[in-house]
């Protein structure tokens, strides 16, 4: 009876924990959902060239973020949100022209600022296709080197996914890169050719 009643205390005890651990992770869904919530929004804002608005929307991730706990990061639902924060302030920085925040200047782990910054390049390809689109080809290059900057020191990063799950984002930013270098190609050859009809022309 009493080995019974000293077990009965021990799970209690750990069930406790888990109470708290399990409330906690329910404050932390919230807090990860409005954090997507804005960093979507900023991106958004940042393909309009609302740069006020995006910044005012990565502001209000940050509130959030500033209130998580340390512990908090061990959950993996936080994972995705973190990520698209990175990538909305690094999207911001880069249209910005300025230099990108690290991660600790940030207050977030490494590896979820290494999948954002995978993920601005596919950003970066919207901002340069709406370049060619406004005919605004003198900044295409700038951002199409960035491109591949970006592209090469992500694949550098040569680790097994328990490390780093970065392959499929790898893969990815190649074929990006590879497809907008094709498309500004194809854009540079179309304004050749109007050019010499228009010379033609007169």
């Amino acid at each position: 009876m009493g080995d019974n009643m000293k077990l009965r205390y021990l799970v209690s005890e750990i069930k406790d924990e888990l109470d708290l651990r399990d409330a906690r992770r329910e404050k932390v869904f919230i807090l990860a959902r409005e954090v997507r919530r804005f960093s979507t929004k900023a991106v958004r804002e940042l393909h309009k060239a609302n740069f006020e608005a995006a910044e005012s929307a990565i502001e209000q991730a940050e509130k959030k973020l500033l209130e998580l706990e340390s512990g908090d990061y061990s959950f993996s639902l936080l994972q995705e949100a973190i990520q698209e924060y990175a990538e909305a302030v690094l999207t911001m920085s880069f249209l910005e022209k300025r230099e990108p925040p690290s991660h600790k200047e940030l207050g977030i782990p490494g590896e979820w600022y290494l999948l954002g910054l995978a993920d601005t390049v596919g950003e970066l390809r919207r901002h340069i296709l709406d370049l060619i689109r406004l005919n605004k080809y003198s900044e295409v290059n700038h951002y199409l080197d960035l491109m591949d900057e970006i592209t090469h020191e992500i694949l550098t990063l040569d680790y097994p996914s328990a490390v780093l799950n970065i392959r499929r984002k790898q893969d990815i930013s190649r074929s990006i890169l590879e497809r907008t270098f094709s498309d500004v190609v194809r854009a540079e050859k179309e304004i050749e050719v109007i050019r010499k009809l228009e010379e033609l022309r007169h």
